[in-house]
Formats: C-alpha cells, structure tokens, sequence
C-alpha cells in the first residue's frame, strides 16, 4: 500500500509539474514561433503545446510539413485547455486560429470545427500537384477574442496529423474485365476528391476528379476514363475528408464467367 500510495503522490507531482511547465519547444525564444522552426508534422505526430505568452508576447506555434505529390492531409487540433478563452462570452470556435500558411505568413487554407461544440479544429489540405511540397507551413495561435498575452501553461492543445491519401492495390480494365470503383462520402458534408490512376511502373495513366454530396457516393465504370481502356494497376485518392470520411472499394467485374473481385481502399494505417 505504501509504494501504491507512494506511486500516487508520484505521479500528482508529475501532472502538477507538467501543467505549468512551459512548452518545451518555446524553451528558446523563437524556435517555433515563425518559419525557422525545425518541428515538423508527418503522419502519426501526436504532440501536446501550450500558448504560453512569452515576455507579455502572444505565443504562436509553427509547424514545418512535407507533402509528397497526389497526396492528402488532415492536421486536427483538441483537448484545448480551460484557460485558451478567458472572456466567459467567447464562443468555443473563436478560441484558437488553425491555417495553413507560406513562410511570409500568407493564409493558404483555414480550418473548420469538427463539430457544432466548435473547440476541436480540423484543417484538411491536398497536393494536387507531381512535385513535393517543403515551404508551406501549420500555424496555430490564439484568437484576438481569446487569451492573446494573457495566455498561460495551462493553455494547452493537442496536435495530430494524418496522412488522409486513399489506396487501392488493384484495378484491371484489361482482357474482358473491367473496374468498377465505389466511393462513399461518410461525412455530413461536400467532399472533393481525384482518383489518379498508375500503371505497374507507376506511370499516371489517367484520372477521374468529381465532389460527393454530404452522405453521399458515386459509382464510376473506370473503363470509360480517358486512358484507361486495355490498362492494369493501382489507384490512389487525394481528398478533403477528414481521417477515415471516405469509404469506398473496386469492384473487378469478369462478364464471361459472372466472377467479381473486390478491393477495399485503405488511408495508410494509423
């Protein structure tokens, strides 16, 4: 009983040390606060700041982030601290400001509340483009109706990033078979996408780009794409839902002997 209770007080002197310790990346003044930050997010981070003002200064977070070509992402913020909004008449979505940003701090993207509570952010973005992107950036910091300078440790948030890229190993448009792919729309709201198409050699042989309505799907004969008649290979779906919104799978029909085979798309795991 004596080492449990020992453990106890352990661990109370640990979270009370941890909620007013200052956000270790704030350690140097500077460090995260603008483009020269070195904390990048890639797919699985998980990590936990604070919007500590530092020298009566209102703190911001940056966040460096690589995108590789055709590829989809979504940055989720939660578990925002009590003491984030100090005016009682704040509402919970003008508590923090989530964007994506160039280095000169120009607005690319905003977020949008996960749900009507409105505390929890999601910002989703694509790379429509062939090339990676590197000189893009996460910015987070308190709102002007929120705690500014005043903000304190116990203004924490927690961050995670997810690659949101849908894949599917399969389709065969080849021989007398065709795919079909099937998407559904999880989310109550519009959601566009591009199914790109590869060859085995990774080749981009063509794709298909459309928007689902909320609670919606499409069915799409892959056959009928420009430059996919006679072809084989793999598909992959940069979109704006969120983590796990789109569903979906391909359907390889062989009308000779009535066979099908299904391949599920699949978010890179998490």
């Amino acid at each position: 009983m004596r080492r449990l209770a020992s453990i106890l007080a352990l661990s109370l002197v640990t979270a009370a040390a941890t909620a007013t310790t200052t956000d270790p990346w704030d350690a140097i003044v500077g460090d995260d606060d603008g483009p020269g930050t070195d904390n990048e997010l890639v797919h699985g981070t998980i990590q936990q700041h604070d919007l500590q003002a530092q020298s009566n200064v209102e703190d911001e977070d940056w966040y460096r982030i690589g995108r590789q070509p055709y590829s989809s992402h979504e940055v989720v913020v939660d578990g925002l601290g009590q003491s984030v909004a100090v005016v009682p008449a704040v509402i919970a979505s003008d508590q923090i400001q989530l964007h994506l940003v160039t280095a000169g701090d120009v607005q690319l993207v905003s977020s949008a509340p996960i749900s009507s509570i409105g505390s929890s952010r999601s910002l989703r973005f694509r790379n429509t483009s062939a090339s990676e992107i590197t000189n893009e950036y996460v910015r987070i910091r308190p709102s002007s109706n929120a705690c500014g300078n005043q903000c304190t440790a116990t203004s924490v948030y927690r961050i995670t990033m997810r690659e949101t890229t849908m894949f599917a190993p399969r389709f065969n448009n080849s021989g007398t078979q065709i795919t079909v792919l099937i998407l559904q729309n999880a989310t109550n709201g519009f959601v566009a996408y591009t199914a790109r198409f590869f060859s085995g050699l990774g080749a981009l042989l063509g794709t298909a780009s459309g928007t689902l309505a909320p609670h919606g799907g499409a069915v799409i004969n892959t056959a009928g794409i420009a430059g996919l008649a006679g072809t084989s290979g793999v598909i992959s779906i940069d979109h704006l839902a969120p983590y796990g919104g789109l569903t979906g799978k391909t359907v390889a029909l062989e009308p000779a002997t009535g066979f099908s085979f299904d391949t599920l798309l699949a978010p890179r795991p998490y």
